[in-house]
């Protein structure tokens, strides 16, 4: 028989919820209605969702958030705000390949910027590289320190030991660590040079998807140092959407050890997978997370922007603004990032 196939976009107000929730809940929770409304309520963005139909059944769906975006213009963007991947739901590859030639179809026609993360290749696509995922797989059987120490090389190796026999402590929770977190999160984006996210895209985040979220504090003897915001994005994954290492708060070897605490959480929450996200190649923190020993997966990039580029402030114009950035005090900081959180890209 004849395949009819049919793509549109729809608004999220507009979708068919039910059938939706059935065809996306075995995916992780970036594609759920619930990181829809996040995003709307934190942010002030929507969600649109892109759906392929062949002869009147769906069979595959792209949801993105649609806006101006102050450095590319008008955007279409599949996973913005999540730094994850695995944009499409598909029944299978074929119609994976072919909602997002239509999706790019759809971009070019209304000169719409759009990138989309993905893992695996899709045939007939030129990808573009320039990040990586960083990750572990998890043995329930072994301890998390064995598992972690027997992958690093020796200096690493005594850094992780004299994390775990040092006095630092970590405690794990929710909403009530969130002030702590944020004001650790506020100081690691100022030390960074980026607009931070509002404390009300977290609150939002904890509000629907309280099962799912994590905030893990490292503290010294005088006051907390480090942080990382946590999202069980799948029933065996854990992901960490934020890490704060600022270094006015640092001491010893405190980035070591969250890093360690948050595997430990993980492996406690039942995940085979401890995802620590993704880094620019050769930045500063994708040199952390190797020497930690963590896989390096690469990110592939599908855009219609044939000259599509990692945006990597320390190699555009971008730095005379990061430099300014940093100057900030945390008050204003604060208040810009309200404004420009959601056009870092």
């Amino acid at each position: 028989m004849l395949k009819k196939q049919n793509f549109f976009v729809e608004d999220f107000e507009n979708l068919n919820k039910k059938i939706y929730r059935q065809r996306t809940i075995k995916s992780h929770i970036f594609h759920s209605l619930e990181w829809m409304k996040i995003v709307k309520e934190s942010l002030g963005v929507k969600y649109k969702i892109g759906t392929l139909k062949e002869n009147d059944i769906i069979v595959a769906t792209l949801p993105f958030v649609s806006y101006h975006n102050l450095l590319k213009g008008a955007c279409a963007l599949p996973l913005q705000f999540s730094g994850y991947y695995g944009s499409i739901v598909a029944d299978n590859d074929i119609v994976k390949k072919e909602i997002l030639n239509q999706f790019f179809e759809y971009c070019k026609k209304y000169k719409l910027y759009t990138q989309i993360p993905e893992l695996n290749k899709i045939g007939g696509y030129k990808d573009f590289l320039g990040y990586s995922i960083y990750k572990i797989d998890l043995k329930a059987d072994s301890s998390i320190e064995e598992q972690i120490l027997a992958r690093v090389n020796k200096r690493t190796r005594s850094y992780i030991k004299s994390s775990i026999n040092s006095k630092l402590t970590c405690y794990s929770g929710s909403i009530e660590l969130l002030d702590k977190f944020y004001l650790l999160y506020l100081q690691n984006m100022k030390e960074l040079g980026t607009p931070p996210l509002p404390k009300s895209y977290f609150k939002k985040i904890i509000k629907y998807l309280p099962k799912a979220a994590k905030i893990i504090l490292v503290k010294n003897e005088t006051q907390v140092c480090c942080a990382m915001f946590l999202l069980k994005i799948s029933k065996s994954e854990l992901f960490a959407s934020a890490i704060s290492t600022p270094r006015l708060y640092k001491t010893g070897q405190s980035s070591h050890f969250i890093y360690l605490q948050a595997t430990k959480l993980a492996q406690k929450m039942g995940c085979s997978v401890m995802n620590f996200g993704r880094s620019i190649d050769g930045s500063g923190p994708a040199l952390f997370k190797k020497r930690h020993g963590l896989e390096a997966l690469p990110l592939l990039m599908y855009s219609t922007d044939e000259n599509w580029t990692v945006t990597n402030p320390d190699k555009s114009f971008l730095r005379y603004a990061v430099a300014i950035w940093k100057k900030f005090p945390i008050v204003l900081s604060k208040l810009g990032g309200f404004i420009l959180s959601k056009h870092v890209i």
